[in-house]
């Protein structure tokens, strides 16, 4: 079974390809089959992901140097299996689009136990708060694929 899933944040440049980046290439390592993509509520299409997550990823061997952004398209939203979202902003902008998306979607920052109240955006700040940001996201995504291939082989 492929599991279909799409990140989403506000601009698609920084946390979202970075997680859509350490979710395949976990995914990889789990031998698991997944289709992973990644968009942003901002509809901003066509940029570079930002030089700071390129760089924050690139030290832990995953490239997302040829990611450029897309806007969070509803009707790719209801092929995938999981919406991950990095802000209850991204809930609301999904859900004033197309309600019908709840049960999808997963908040990022509920797969942390830390308390917090979602995945703080490092857009225009230094290399520091990327890494930062990354490693948060590799906590959190490796507990979200737990749960999701958990359920998968349950099945």
């Amino acid at each position: 079974m492929t599991v279909r899933a799409v990140f989403v944040c506000s601009g698609n440049i920084c946390r979202s390809p970075m997680a859509a980046g350490l979710a395949k290439h976990f995914i990889e390592e789990r031998g698991e089959s997944a289709a992973i993509i990644s968009c942003g509520t901002l509809n901003i299409n066509g940029r570079p992901a930002a030089s700071n997550a390129v760089a924050a990823m690139k030290e832990i061997e995953i490239d997302i140097s040829s990611h450029y952004s897309q806007g969070a398209v509803v009707g790719l939203l209801k092929m995938a299996d999981h919406i991950v979202i990095m802000a209850p902003t991204h809930e609301k902008a999904l859900l004033d689009a197309e309600p019908a998306l709840q049960p999808k979607i997963r908040r990022m920052w509920e797969y942390n136990s830390e308390g917090l109240t979602q995945i703080d955006d490092p857009v225009g700040k230094d290399l520091e708060a990327f890494r930062a940001c990354r490693d948060l996201l590799i906590d959190c995504v490796q507990e979200w694929l737990d749960e999701v291939f958990g359920a998968v082989s349950n099945q």
